[in-house]
């Protein structure tokens, strides 16, 4: 009734906004699972797919809590994805593999397929899960009526800042990237800065 309800934004009852707690966790992965399957053989749509699923999340989370709470429910979100993807994908298809290896078979190369899929995603994720766990220390990014808007500008600068430097790892430098990122976290930080 302190962090997680916001009379404001919607009157809940501390057994309803925990049932909705843990539901968004368990519709966040099976929600992302079902897009990873249903768009594994296209990457972009898949990856537009994804964005859209967790700009909906934040969007109705900053209607359900307080932005406080609805930063925190978004990166659990993000979170369960990640280790989700770990513990039921990467893993296990690594092990499949190497049991394949051990008895002498050809391996499947479609576990390998979608743990790469999937590592890539977590590897994108990193940067605004990050910012979310540090964000209870800056208010001023979830405490306004566009704290939703707030929180996707700056998970999509940390997606671009986490391009760049995959892209660098390749020995290509994309300047845009990086310029993009600032840029967007320069209007993010003129639109909250207060008007004198």
């Amino acid at each position: 009734s302190t962090f997680l309800i916001d009379k404001d934004v919607l009157d809940l009852t501390p057994a309803a906004a925990i049932v909705i707690s843990i539901a968004t966790l368990v519709a966040g992965w099976f929600g992302y699972d079902l897009l990873c399957r249903a768009f594994e053989r296209r990457p972009a749509l898949l990856w537009t797919a994804v964005a859209a699923f967790l700009l909906f999340a934040d969007w109705g989370l900053f209607h359900i809590f307080g932005g406080r709470a609805a930063y925190i429910h978004v990166g659990s979100i993000i979170g369960t994805i990640m280790v989700a993807n770990v513990a039921h994908v990467i893993i296990p298809g690594q092990r499949r593999m190497l049991a394949q290896i051990r008895a002498g078979q050809q391996p499947d190369p479609r576990p390998g397929q979608l743990g790469k899929i999937r590592s890539v995603h977590n590897t994108y994720l990193t940067l605004p899960v990050l910012f979310i766990m540090i964000s209870n220390h800056y208010p001023m990014t979830y405490a306004g009526p566009n704290g939703w808007i707030v929180l996707a500008c700056i998970s999509a600068a940390g997606v671009l800042v986490r391009r760049f430097f995959v892209v660098l790892h390749k020995h290509r430098y994309v300047i845009g990237l990086p310029v993009a990122a600032a840029l967007l976290l320069l209007a993010v930080a003129f639109a909250l800065a207060p008007c004198s």
